[in-house]
């Protein structure tokens, strides 16, 4: 593995877990205590909707970590964690670090909202989350409050528009963008692991969460557990090349929606898979023509796009989104923009996704600038203006509703004020134990393939266990057979055997 540029002094584990200079991190007391209303207001739900009792369990706590592994005397930073501790009945069998995705979800409103999804195995493990650095609690990116207007009067580029905001984020977060790289928030969990007290790490990562958890076992072999991963990104592929393969999945997705809802009486899509296509693009067509406005909220075609993209990322939502369609006919789009809106509440997303559309000076959110940020600290590619009409047209070749959403996501780092490398895609592990890989085989934004990728690319025999359904996720589809595997392999040690599948 190269190291990050600036990031790491001497060679891959220069920093390792037996470094003496890291013994006062990984031997530090954590203070966990009942966790504060600013951290619980912070999350979509504040644990509503939780099993009764579930908030008074909620523990918080701060682990202190180097901000510079290379040099761990140069300064810390403190990253927020959040634990559900075990309840029985069962012997303990540690800490199962959990994270959603993203990059840039915040891991501790993951736990808030959704805790209770992980019941079974909190019987046995301490159910523990963090907020990654750069995220959420954690020395979150900051990129000001509001964008500077460009120069002159004239409209911005999308590339130009970039720049702007990646030159915001370098003048109030510069002293931090190069400290935020999945290896260093790996080399975060081995701390994590050593200060909660446990030998090896257990783990359950979502969507990015599986490249962190793989980048892990890379750089700490002999210090991995049972380790989980759901949604497996694909490190054989580019920036360029994941933006492709999600607009083909989300179009995939599309497709089974579009076929699935013909055969179901009042489709707002007719009863011809050929005249849906067609009428879904023409909503686009009109949206973008004629935007709606919903309660103050304007509703146009990329209202539209996200919308459908959101509701694709589980099959659970497609009633909603039938809903909403036929609203749409009807002339309502106050359904599309609700749906638009749940993006926030979603866990499990994927680096690429694009992110809800901001006025011309207004910034994106944090847990878009976290993305951004890390994403762009793992990768060396740069894109800018001449890049974007072969984006664009492969793209929207790719999807004509979706590649045209996604296209601009290339741009994300252009003129970015970090240099970044690649060094985050070296995931060979083949002295680690076996991981148990999840994919479902029509996963709109982590295709199927990539986890057969990942499990070659880590060459330690790790075994991909299918789920023959939509969405991504399949662990909290609740799905029995899933969990069934995932809990065995968890509580028991038990990987199923290759070629299993479920559903």
């Amino acid at each position: 593995m190269v190291a990050l540029l600036g990031a790491f002094a001497g060679t891959p584990g220069a920093a390792a877990v037996d470094d003496p200079d890291l013994t006062s991190f990984q031997q530090q007391t954590l203070a966990w205590e009942p966790c504060g209303e600013d951290l619980r207001n912070g999350a979509q739900s504040g644990g509503a909707g939780q099993p009764a009792g579930f908030r008074k369990r909620l523990e918080c706590a701060r682990l202190e970590v180097p901000r510079d592994y290379g040099d761990p005397g140069r300064g810390t930073m403190q990253v927020q964690l959040i634990r559900l501790k075990a309840t029985g009945p069962g012997k303990r069998l540690g800490s199962l670090v959990l994270n959603p995705g993203g990059p840039g979800a915040s891991g501790v409103n993951y736990l808030i909202d959704s805790g209770s999804a992980f019941a079974r195995l909190g019987q046995r493990y301490d159910i523990v989350s963090f907020d990654p650095r750069g995220t959420g609690h954690t020395e979150p990116v900051s990129c000001g409050s509001k964008l500077a207007p460009p120069p002159g009067t004239g409209a911005d580029s999308l590339a130009a528009k970039e720049k702007r905001i990646n030159e915001a984020c370098g003048r109030y977060s510069g002293g931090l963008l190069k400290w935020v790289g999945t290896p260093d928030v790996a080399r975060d969990m081995d701390v994590l692991r050593a200060a909660v007290r446990d030998d090896k790490l257990n783990y359950l990562g979502f969507s990015y969460g599986t490249k962190l958890g793989a980048v892990y076992a890379h750089e700490f072999p002999h210090k991995v557990g049972r380790m989980v991963l759901d949604s497996v990104e694909d490190p054989t592929k580019n920036a360029w090349q994941t933006a492709l393969s999600q607009a083909r999945g989300f179009q995939r997705a599309l497709d089974e929606f579009s076929a699935g809802c013909v055969r179901v009486a009042g489709c707002p899509l007719g009863t011809d898979t050929t005249k849906a296509e067609e009428q879904l693009r023409r909503w686009y067509q009109e949206l973008s023509d004629r935007p709606m406005k919903v309660n103050g909220e304007t509703v146009d075609e990329t209202t539209y796009v996200y919308a459908l993209r959101e509701a694709l990322y589980s099959r659970s939502v497609w009633p909603t989104l039938r809903t909403a369609l036929e609203q749409l006919r009807r002339g309502d789009g106050s359904g599309i923009l609700r749906l638009s809106d749940a993006g926030g509440s979603s866990a499990a997303r994927v680096g690429g996704a694009p992110a809800r559309p901001v006025g011309r000076d207004e910034l994106p959110p944090q847990d878009q600038l976290a993305l951004r940020a890390i994403s762009c600290r793992d990768t060396s590619e740069r894109y800018g203006e001449d890049d974007f009409p072969r984006a664009e047209r492969e793209l929207t070749q790719a999807s004509p509703l979706f590649g045209p959403d996604i296209a601009p996501t290339l741009l994300d780092c252009h003129d970015w004020p970090v240099a970044g490398d690649d060094s985050s895609r070296e995931v060979a592990a083949p002295d680690a134990p076996p991981l148990l890989l999840v994919a479902t085989t029509n996963d709109p934004a982590t295709p199927y393939e990539g986890a057969f990728n990942m499990a070659r690319a880590l060459d330690n025999s790790s075994v991909v266990l299918t789920f023959r359904g939509e969405g991504h996720a399949a662990y909290t589809t609740g799905d029995p057979c899933i969990h069934q595997h995932v809990d065995g392999f968890l509580l028991n040690g038990t990987l199923p055997k290759p070629h299993t599948s479920c559903g």
